[in-house]
């Protein structure tokens, strides 16, 4: 049946209406991300705003397509949720020349020789809600289609200038975004470790990079420590639940001279220390080969300090952390903008926009 309807179309003279298709990017080395900037709609002050996205031709299923939709889903965990808002734009297309990971700060670097404008005016967007159900609802069809292909760049680069915004209040309609898996950290426990420290002293920071990811390098600092004081930083495989000398971690120290404090970690290297004058310590940094097995494997450390004041031992433990290791694989998007009234956008230059936007496109 189906066969002779297309058949009675090509007699007719009427060609069949392609099928089309859809691909979201980036396809690869992402996590899905609910928070960050105000992508192509901030709030209102931050008028007129230019923004890039880029977005790596390799992960297109085919070497070539024209692209004639494009599509955003809005963040659905935004607190109290968004208001409907009107976005006037305007949108260039372009293959541009640089990987998304070697994106440049100056726009115009970016861009391929050939920079088409794909569409102009204004788009309408629903309001969303706790109950809004997940969806691509920052659609913008293109006003004529764009022809990308692999072999002419290795980036798809979309170029927004959003010039004005009409909605209710002063507020940025955010999108659902992705990062670049560069690893997590957080606090074991519920804080335990930290009534042992600040129990004889008011502050505490422990420094760390923000990334680690397989070929980073890991380090550790911390400062309001005991002046000139001896210490260790322990580094290990395991945290709380697990077992260590026949006990389950943490440990509570308090049956060897220090209440409230806690030993929280499975050791496998330990590196010592010493407080200086200014209250200040660290460990030498630690490479993390550059090894894909290593993705998502995490470790654990804590710091202890000697305090002959804090307790009978004479030591205070500091608050566990837990490390996974990010898979750190190439960024195969990129995203950046220009906003009013940032220090930080001056002379052309853009700031890091992170994270990207996931985008649908329509082909």
């Amino acid at each position: 049946m189906i066969k002779t309807t297309i058949l009675g179309m090509c007699l007719a003279g009427v060609a069949p209406a392609r099928a089309q298709s859809t691909l979201t990017l980036p396809a690869k080395g992402i996590h899905t991300s609910q928070v960050g900037r105000g992508f192509i709609v901030p709030a209102k002050d931050k008028l007129p705003t230019r923004q890039q996205c880029l977005y790596s031709t390799k992960d297109l299923p085919v070497s070539a397509m024209a692209i004639r939709e494009i599509a955003f889903q809005p963040s659905l965990k935004t607190g109290a949720g968004m208001e409907a808002v009107q976005v006037t734009l305007s949108l260039d297309m372009s293959i541009g020349p640089k990987e998304p990971r070697k994106w440049s700060k100056t726009f115009a670097l970016n861009l391929g020789k050939t920079v088409t404008r794909v569409f102009s005016g204004s788009i309408q967007l629903p309001k969303i809600t706790k109950i809004t159900r997940p969806g691509w609802y920052f659609r913008i069809p293109l006003q004529r289609p764009f022809i990308i292909s692999k072999i002419i760049g290795p980036a798809l680069v979309l170029d927004f200038h959003t010039t004005a915004v009409v909605t209710r209040m002063n507020q940025r309609w955010i999108l659902m975004q992705g990062t670049p898996d560069r690893g997590t950290l957080k606090f074991q426990g519920q804080g335990v470790g930290f009534n042992c420290h600040f129990l004889k002293r008011p502050f505490l920071a422990q420094y760390l990079p923000g990334w680690v990811f397989v070929g980073s390098k890991w380090s550790w600092a911390a400062s309001n420590l005991e002046p000139n004081a001896p210490g260790f930083l322990t580094i290990g495989d395991a945290g709380w639940g697990s077992k260590w000398a026949g006990l389950t971690l943490p440990i509570d120290l308090k049956i060897f001279g220090a209440p409230r404090c806690t030993w929280d970690v499975r050791p496998l290297l330990t590196l010592p220390f010493v407080v200086d004058s200014k209250t200040w310590a660290q460990v030498p940094g630690l490479l993390i080969p550059k090894d894909p097995r290593l993705a998502n494997v995490k470790f654990y450390f804590q710091g202890a300090y000697a305090y002959p004041k804090a307790n009978p031992l004479g030591w205070l433990f500091l608050p566990s952390l837990e490390q996974r290791i990010g898979s750190g694989r190439d960024h195969r998007a990129a995203a950046l903008g220009i906003e009013k009234n940032n220090p930080l956008s001056k002379n052309g230059i853009g700031v890091l926009g992170d994270p990207v936007p996931y985008l649908r496109i329509t082909y």
